[in-house]
This record gives C-alpha cells, structure tokens and sequence, in this order.
C-alpha cells in the first residue's frame, strides 16, 4: 500500500511539472508581450531604485528611421518561477509579413492577397504601378533588397520553434531572449528565443548589467558576407563581415552573429561578452533554456541570424533575473528546480544588484574542438579568461 502510494505521489508530482509547462505556453500565448515589459515593471534600475522608463528602450542613435530606434532586447534569465518550478520554453517566430522592415511591400502583398516572400521575385516597375514617384520607388528598392536579402540569409535557416519542458536532460529549462519594439507607445514582441546565459552563480553580482548596448555586429563563416549585408549594415548604424574567436587556448572557436555588447555608462558589467550562436565545445544547443554558458548569451542557428538581421547598433539590450530563481538544473519527477530555495520577495533582487562573488572564484577552461573553423588571420582574438567568453 504504501509502494502504490509513494507512485501516486510521484505521478501527481510529474502532473503538476507537466502543468506548469503548459502554464508558461498558455501565458505567454495570452501576454506574448509580457517579457517586453520586464524592463519597465519588474527590472529595477540600481541608480534610481525604480523600474526603467520606456524612454529608456530607444536607440540613442537619432540618425536612424525611428522603427529601428524602437527596438530593444530583453534576457529573461529567470529558468524556476516563483514557487521554484522550472519553467520550460516556447519560442515565438513572427511571420515574415508583420515584420516592421516591409510596410510597403506588406500594403502591396495585402492589397494582391499573396504572400509578402513571392514579391521578391517582382520587377520595381510592377510593386510601383501607378505611383512612380521617386521617394516611392527608392523606398520599394531598399524593402526589396532587404526582403531578398532576409529570404536568402536568414530565413532559409528557420525551423521550427523550440518547445521545452520545464527539466531537459536535467537542466532547468525557462531562459528566454526576446527581440521587442515599440509599436503606438506600447512594447511589442516580435521575436522569443530560448537562450542560455552563465552557469556560474547569478552572485558574480553586476555581471551583467541591467541595461547594455549592442557595441557592434559581426558575422558567422557558414555564409558570405554581400553588398545587400553591407547596405542594410549602413543602414542600421555599422556592422560587418568579420569573424569573433573565442581564443580556447590556441584552438579558436568563430562564435557566429557575435553582438558584443557593453554597460551603458553609469552601469556596472561585463565588458566582453555578446550574444551568439553556440559555438560547438560540448554544447551545441542541447542546454538552451538553462544557464550552462561560459558568460555569453548563447541562441540557436536561425535565431542568432535573425537577431543579428534585425537589431541595429546600439539598440538597448535589458538583462533580469532573481537569484532565487537563477536555476541549472532540475528534477524531472517534479519539474522542481535543484537547490531552490523560498526568499522573501522584499529581498529577490534583479541581476544588477546581487552580492559579489568572492575572489576565491576561478573559471574552468573551456573544452577545445578540432572541428571548428579557425577564423581568417585580420579577424580579432579575444585571448581573456574563459569565462568572459562562450
């Protein structure tokens, strides 16, 4: 009796992680926008004590089109919620038709009732039809240079959203990144991936801060770099071709779509790290969701193309977690997340305002990989301690 009770506990155990899985898929489908706003009602500015103001979202580049001064990033690296279960992931890809890239070819393929992707195909002459007005044109070339160069550079990777469980091969799983702007004055979603930050102690304290800036743009060495990349690269405040290296000890590993990002001034950080496709070493994806990086913020194939397409230099990049709830693994029986402990909400702090780890703290090097493609000799080499860099 007490056996087929000890398995009925056990089965109403993995029910209840099972559901809370479902509660983030069924949340986040009723509030996709809810990560966006993080910075603005949860995120807690260490200088004034208060959340960030949405002014605080836009892009200090005022030579931008104002669409792309409104986008921002958000890392979401809470993986257990409040009550200490693991969270799981589901990401959200928005269709190519409501990207803000496209107004006119969106107006264009709605009026034709096709899809915006059959448009690249078609003559300027066609999309202008009876407005041949210059500024007209010159804006349907630049949305159809971009349009091709999406369809041939980012979206031929796609495959389908990642869908996690609360506990994956025993992390917990709950990490996300989101791709945000702002739409009518309100914070939009337009991108969540799951993501993977670092698997030290959320008490590094100041690590990551709570508010950063994409400083530049590279690339990755499984595709060429175009003249289409360099314009839509001029366009959105620099960005280029060249490779990022982890140095790994003489054995380089080019971190692909590397977004280096710094503290914005009067903020404490990291100043060498950047979001990226993982990078091989012995992950290759299998830990998204879960802090398991060496520091760096770690995407998948598409999404790290996608992110490194649609956000301009020196977009703001939001970064927030509770210590508590800052989690690597989890128990699959129960979706609970390992070593949680209950905290007093008085006292939960975001990431820009933990304790400092102690010196004593030494990073582990980083498993080398000869299969990896070693990086052109003008590309630089970011030879610092390996936890900086993933």
């Amino acid at each position: 009796m007490l056996a087929l009770w000890s398995r009925l506990v056990v089965c109403f155990a993995i029910g209840a992680a099972a559901l809370s899985g479902a509660a983030l898929s069924a949340d986040t489908a009723a509030d996709a926008d809810a990560s966006c706003r993080l910075p603005f009602e949860t995120l807690k500015d260490p200088n004034t004590g208060n959340v960030f103001p949405l002014s605080a979202a836009l892009n200090d580049n005022s030579a931008l089109p104002d669409n792309l001064r409104q986008r921002y990033i958000v890392a979401d690296l809470n993986s257990a919620d409040e009550d200490g279960y693991c969270r799981g992931v589901r990401e959200h890809f928005s269709a190519l038709g409501d990207l803000s890239d496209f107004p006119r070819l969106r107006a264009i393929a709605a009026e034709r009732n096709v899809d915006i992707a059959t448009l690249a195909n078609a003559t300027l002459d066609t999309l202008a039809g009876g407005d041949a007005g210059p500024e007209h044109r010159e804006i349907l070339e630049r949305e159809v240079d971009d349009l091709k160069n999406y369809l041939q550079q980012v979206e031929r990777h796609k495959g389908m959203p990642l869908v996690r469980p609360p506990t994956y091969s025993g992390f917990c799983v709950g990490q996300t990144l989101s791709l945000c702007e702002i739409v009518n004055g309100q914070p939009k979603l337009v991108f969540r991936f799951a993501t993977s930050s670092s698997k030290w102690s959320p008490q590094l304290n100041r690590y990551y801060a709570p508010i950063n800036f994409i400083n530049s743009r590279s690339w990755g060495s499984d595709r060429r770099y175009t003249a289409a990349d360099a314009r839509r690269d001029a366009r959105f405040g620099g960005g280029s071709g060249r490779l990022v290296p982890f140095a790994n000890d003489g054995e380089p590993i080019v971190m692909p779509n590397f977004l280096h990002f710094l503290p914005m001034p009067g903020y404490a950080g990291e100043t060498r790290n950047g979001i990226h496709q993982t990078a091989g070493g012995l992950d290759s994806g299998g830990t998204l969701g879960a802090p398991a990086s060496l520091g760096c913020i770690r995407l998948g194939k598409f999404q790290s193309k996608v992110a490194r397409w649609w956000t301009p230099t020196q977009a703001k990049f939001f970064v927030h977690f509770e210590p508590n709830r800052y989690r690597k693994f989890g128990i699959a029986s129960t979706g609970k997340a390992r070593g949680f402990r209950s905290t007093d909400p008085s006292k939960v702090e975001t990431a820009a305002i933990t304790k400092r780890t102690g010196a004593g703290e030494t990073a582990h090097p980083r498993p080398r990989s000869s299969a990896s493609r070693k990086p052109e000799a003008s590309s630089p080499y970011f030879p610092f301690s390996s936890i900086f860099w993933n």
